[in-house]
């Protein structure tokens, strides 16, 4: 799997299938800003993407990490603890597609739910994980090895959720596809009623 790791964003380039991803209820994570930058830590990334690419029994993450018993043990714990993984009988799964960021205000005494729109990840089960952690700047992807696969990508993941892009560089382009997916299928749902169980 190749991966373009930068600060502001990370891509994983998957060119074959992915494992198991949950169910139409469990396509949006909303989750604090702490818990999100769980992911951000270069072993927690590793283990997420050995589960995202179907090694998700214990033994099967070991083996696919090459982590000791025990780092794995509180990774994994650190990731269920975040809302990113969720387990099912043995298996370790992404506990959803999209991941939002919110975060609470007390405004006038009302208390308001804000998604942060430059912050969040999503996976596709053909192209894989992007995580989006701030702006890009401009040039972004100019000088990296992997541009074209990156132009490739988000193309076919445009055609795939009916977005029409306006960014130039594959960086801009992500974060305008995360936003409009967070825009577009969110609020409809959270309009349209959809149900938040808070669990913790």
């Amino acid at each position: 799997m190749n991966a373009v790791i930068k600060p502001e964003i990370v891509v994983t380039l998957n060119g074959e299938g992915i494992g198991m991803i949950p169910g139409y209820d469990n396509e949006y994570v909303l989750m604090r800003e702490r818990d999100f930058d769980v992911i951000l830590d270069g072993t927690n990334l590793e283990i997420m993407l050995a589960i995202i690419g179907g090694h998700n029994s214990f033994t099967q993450i070991m083996r696919r990490t090459n982590l000791q018993r025990g780092k794995l043990s509180r990774h994994l714990r650190r990731l269920l603890n975040s809302g990113w993984v969720i387990k099912s009988g043995n298996k370790y799964l992404p506990s959803g597609r999209i991941y939002a960021v919110y975060e609470v205000k007390d405004v006038d005494g009302e208390i308001a739910l804000s998604i942060l729109t430059g912050k969040g990840a999503f996976i596709d089960p053909f192209h894989g994980l992007i995580i989006i952690n701030g702006e890009p700047l401009s040039n972004y992807c100019s000088t990296c090895p992997l541009r074209q696969a990156c132009v490739n990508n988000v193309k076919s993941l445009a055609r795939k959720y009916g977005v029409e892009l306006r960014g130039a560089e594959p960086s801009e382009a992500y974060v305008e596809l995360f936003r409009e997916l967070i825009r577009r299928d969110l609020l409809r749902k959270l309009k349209g009623g959809w149900r938040i169980i808070v669990m913790r």
